[in-house]
């Protein structure tokens, strides 16, 4: 059988399809059972058909587009699943929840809650203009009760700080380099959250010998609209992004994501979501900052002039930086800085894009996360590290809101 997850394919919307696929994938997935401690639609998926006597056939449209509501696209499932393309079942879960989301859209219309989500440049465009209400307001309890039943975030998830100065603003005078190695993709956490980051690492790059671009037009990668059925607001985001990079790519330029999630959805969603031979070659230079940092590592060319210590680090390894094959590649490259310990924490944030800030799915959420609150709290002494700066939000609450590595590095080389 052949499971259809491209957006472009005609069978991708149609129901009757769709109800075909899932019951089969279910069947699978029941009689496996390998993720069933996973994240919680596993469990919501046994516990329906266990309650139907194992008759998947049986499942209703309602409990399965609840199975895939649990699903917070961590992908770690793919990694595990003995049945992912190319094999006889062509089994992709989490591309398959994804489709379920759309169609759903496609019949009811997108919730509020994912409308607001969905669209990172609106409320990142009026929370940087508006920077100090908008911070001022987020730590407030009673003001966040009220804009809970507007957003859908619960008012006690930890919100990222809104940046006076978005990142494009601050790097707007930086000469054009004529000839770049690198073409930053910043991700919309560093636009409106954390300009840091895109600072630091255009500094590390630069300190490697590497010519560094910004890009213009750029747009959000289009991951919450896609988590959340929006799959046209997906595809507009991807044509757009792809037009602005393509230029770049033509000329072997490579395009380096600041965000492991931002980089997993460039390199392994953007085919599936625009068809033709200009996603593949984006998809094919596209790496992480921190990917890229750990290959001059391996070829012995990462600059070793480290001016500071910076003590032991506990480095957590995001979901997605797992899914794109990185694994702990962060402890390479931190490793190199003299005087330095690295401790791993390849746990679930239980945020994963919108999924964790949501009011319904905190509680979960929480649970996802415990085993990560576990290693955090082992080695309070540490230094936290996260290529992730969403689950950044989560590890904060453990007493210290976690560095990017460029931003470890940025303080070893003495460049900040």
């Amino acid at each position: 059988m052949e499971m259809e997850y491209r957006l472009t394919a005609r069978e991708y919307w149609d129901e009757a399809a769709l109800d075909r696929d899932l019951k089969q994938a279910f069947d699978i997935c029941n009689g496996c059972r390998l993720c069933h401690d996973l994240c919680p639609s596993f469990p919501a998926l046994f516990r329906f058909v266990e309650e139907l006597e194992d008759e998947v056939e049986r499942l209703t449209r309602s409990q399965m587009e609840t199975v895939a509501e649990e699903c917070f696209q961590c992908k770690i499932c793919a990694l595990k699943c003995p049945y992912t393309p190319p094999h006889r079942f062509d089994l992709d879960f989490p591309r398959l929840m994804l489709r379920t989301k759309a169609q759903r859209v496609q019949r009811v219309g997108l919730s509020a809650d994912d409308r607001f989500l969905g669209n990172p440049e609106r409320s990142g465009g009026w929370g940087t203009a508006l920077s100090p209400l908008a911070n001022w307001a987020s730590r407030r309890p009673g003001v966040r009760s009220v804009l809970a039943r507007r957003t859908g975030i619960d008012p006690r998830r930890r919100l990222p700080p809104y940046a006076a100065r978005r990142f494009s603003r601050r790097v707007a005078g930086r000469p054009v380099p004529p000839s770049p190695d690198v073409v930053l993709f910043a991700t919309c956490t560093t636009e409106y959250n954390y300009p840091a980051v895109g600072e630091a690492a255009i500094r590390v790059l630069e300190h490697q010998g590497l010519s560094v671009a910004t890009l213009p037009g750029e747009r959000c990668c289009g991951m919450p609209a896609l988590d959340g059925g929006d799959a046209a607001g997906a595809q507009a985001r991807a044509h757009a992004n792809l037009a602005a990079l393509a230029p770049y790519v033509a000329r072997g330029v490579r395009v380096v994501a600041l965000q492991p999630t931002c980089a997993y959805v460039l390199k392994r969603e953007y085919p599936f979501m625009v068809d033709g031979a200009v996603a593949r070659d984006v998809a094919a230079a596209v790496v992480d900052v921190t990917e890229l940092l750990a290959e001059l590592v391996q070829q012995g060319k990462l600059a070793d002039d480290f001016q500071r210590e910076v003590g032991p680090v506990t480095y957590h390894v995001s979901c997605h930086t797992r899914m794109e094959g990185g694994g702990p590649r962060g402890r390479r490259v931190l490793s190199q800085i003299p005087g330095t310990t690295v401790t791993v924490a390849e746990a679930c944030a239980g945020i994963d894009g919108t999924w964790g800030l949501k009011a319904h799915h905190y509680e979960a959420a929480q649970h996802v996360a415990a085993r990560l609150m576990g290693a955090l709290a082992e080695r309070p002494g540490d230094l936290p590290c996260s290529d992730c700066k969403l689950a950044g939000l989560q590890i904060q609450e453990a007493g210290q809101a976690p560095l990017h590595p460029v931003e470890v590095l940025d303080r070893a080389y003495g460049l900040s």
